[in-house]
C-alpha cells in the first residue's frame, strides 16, 4: 500500500527522469554520462512505477517486452562494433563527422554515440526484464 504523496511524486518525476535519462545518454560521449547510466536512470523510474502503482496497473497502459529492448540494443551495439571491420578499420573504431545544420551550427556525429544508444537499450531491457520477472507472481 502506497500513499497519495508517493503516487503524486512518482507521476511528477516520471517525465523529468526520462528526459534526464535521455540527456545523460546524449551527453555521454564527451561529458559525464552515457548509455549505461542513462539506461539505469530510465529503468529506475519504471521500477519505481512498478513498486508504487503495482505490476498489474503499470502493465495496463505500459507493457513492452523488455527482452526485445535488450535484443535491439545488443544488435545496435554489435553493428557499431563490427561495422568498422567492413570498411577496413579496426574493431570498435569510432568515426567522427562534423555536420553544419542551419539554426544549430556545427554538430559532431560520432559512431560511438550509436554504441551508447545500444548500451542504453541493453541496460533498460535487462534490468526491467529481471525486475518484472522477479516481481511477477505467476
Amino acid at each position: 500500500m502506497t500513499t497519495l504523496i508517493t503516487k503524486t511524486i512518482t507521476k511528477i518525476c516520471l517525465p523529468l527522469v526520462i528526459l534526464f535519462s535521455i540527456s545523460l545518454l546524449l551527453a555521454g560521449h564527451n561529458n559525464p554520462g552515457g548509455g549505461f547510466i542513462g539506461g539505469v536512470m530510465f529503468a529506475s523510474i519504471i521500477a519505481l512505477m512498478y513498486v508504487v502503482f503495482g505490476l498489474k496497473f503499470t502493465e495496463s497502459f505500459f507493457n513492452p517486452d523488455w527482452s526485445k529492448w535488450f535484443a535491439f540494443g545488443l544488435l545496435i551495439s554489435c553493428i557499431t562494433a563490427f561495422g568498422a571491420l567492413f570498411v577496413g578499420h579496426n574493431f570498435f573504431r569510432s568515426a567522427v563527422e562534423f555536420v553544419h545544420l542551419p539554426f544549430f551550427g556545427e554538430i559532431e556525429l560520432v559512431s560511438a554515440g550509436l554504441f551508447d544508444i545500444g548500451v542504453y537499450f541493453v541496460v533498460i531491457g535487462s534490468l526491467l526484464f529481471m525486475f518484472k520477472n522477479v516481481g511477477d507472481d505467476r
